[in-house]
């Protein structure tokens, strides 16, 4: 018996003295992909950036170590210190957002959509990969939820805003001018995660004709200058020959087509001078821009007035034929004006 237990505390030692010899278990780094043009977008996965298209790509390991965001408003995050540009606020450490893809579950009442009548649209969120529905989001531009529904030939477009209800749930009554197919485009901020981008289609129920011949067949402008609602609008592209994968601005000057005046009366819209959506013909690159000049935080809107000069900063993440709508407030009046340009191969 004294035998077996001697021989049991040889091997108990033995496997003591192995175990402290071992090294640490070796914790493999895990991979994370950022967007080159914004450094907030982050992601364990390989994809896209829901902001502008771009392909995440890889990051150095340590470079994600460091996550910060403004107190007031969260939609501010960087992955340096510094101050917010809205308020300039201090920016704080925080943990990283999820920047997985959100998805959006869309109803309609009634069910069957007509062109003509009148339609309930109702969106809910859920994160990735749970079936847990998102109720908090952030504010970006005065609102929760951004809404554009634009037709599958890019003629109608809407850029309307769904009220949020106590669940989380978004909901909104339109109209749809006619029949055909439909692009829906959700553009919110998740609390907890990035903003995010879902498009979703809908055909209505009394469209004759089928997809492909609903394609748009754009025509890139000859003159970008165009006057809507009394307003002349003049927009240069800078640089004046963008290409595919490069930034670039909008820049758009404004004139009373009666006076000839530059317009100097403009109103914010949803906290900003404008707002700009450019897609591709495809549909598929989707880019809601706002301008470089921000609001300063601390004004009556109701009495601060701008223009003539409204500078939007975008990205054409492919070559080929873009349509720009771009939307600015004077006096009560909400104005809509379109462009399309053709965005060449870098060579």
């Amino acid at each position: 018996m004294k035998a077996i237990f001697v021989l049991l505390l040889a091997i108990l030692c033995s496997v003591g003295v192995s175990a402290q010899q071992q090294p640490p278990p070796v914790v493999p780094e895990v991979t994370v992909y950022g967007c080159p043009l914004h450094v907030d977008v982050q992601s364990k996965v390989a994809g896209k950036c829901p902001k502008c298209g771009a392909t995440l790509v890889a990051m150095q390991p340590g470079s994600q170590d460091g996550f910060y965001t403004c107190p007031v408003h969260p939609d501010v995050q960087s992955t340096k210190p510094g101050e917010c540009p809205k308020c300039k606020m201090k920016l704080v450490k925080a943990a990283p957002p999820e920047s997985g893809e959100y998805t959006v579950r869309m109803d309609t009442i009634p069910k069957v959509v007509k062109a003509g009548e009148k339609v309930r649209f109702k969106f809910a969120v859920f994160p990735p990969d749970k079936d847990e529905q998102v109720k908090e989001f952030g504010i970006l531009h005065d609102m929760p939820f951004h809404l554009f529904v634009v037709s599958q030939d890019l003629k109608h477009f809407a850029h309307i805003h769904p009220e949020k209800l106590s669940d989380g749930t978004f909901q909104i009554d339109t109209m749809l001018p006619e029949p055909g197919y439909y692009k829906i485009f959700c553009d919110y901020f998740p609390m907890g995660g990035t903003p995010q981008v879902t498009q979703l289609s809908l055909i209505t129920a009394n469209y004759s004709g089928d997809l492909v011949s609903s394609l748009p067949a754009l025509k890139p402008d000859s003159s970008l200058t165009k006057t809507v609602d009394g307003v002349r609008f003049e927009l240069t592209i800078g640089p004046e020959k963008p290409f595919a994968g490069k930034p670039a601005e909008l820049r758009y000057k404004l004139y009373d087509a009666k006076s000839g005046e530059p317009v100097r009366d403009l109103k914010p819209y949803l906290g900003a001078w404008g707002h700009t959506l450019v897609l591709n013909e495809e549909a598929t690159d989707y880019l809601h821009s706002h301008p470089s000049e921000m609001l300063p935080e601390d004004v009556d809107r109701s009495k601060v007035q701008g223009g003539p000069d409204v500078v939007f900063e975008t990205f054409f993440p492919h070559p080929g034929n873009y349509r720009i709508w771009s939307q600015f407030l004077r006096g009560e009046n909400l104005i809509t004006v379109s462009f399309t340009i053709n965005v060449p191969r870098l060579h």
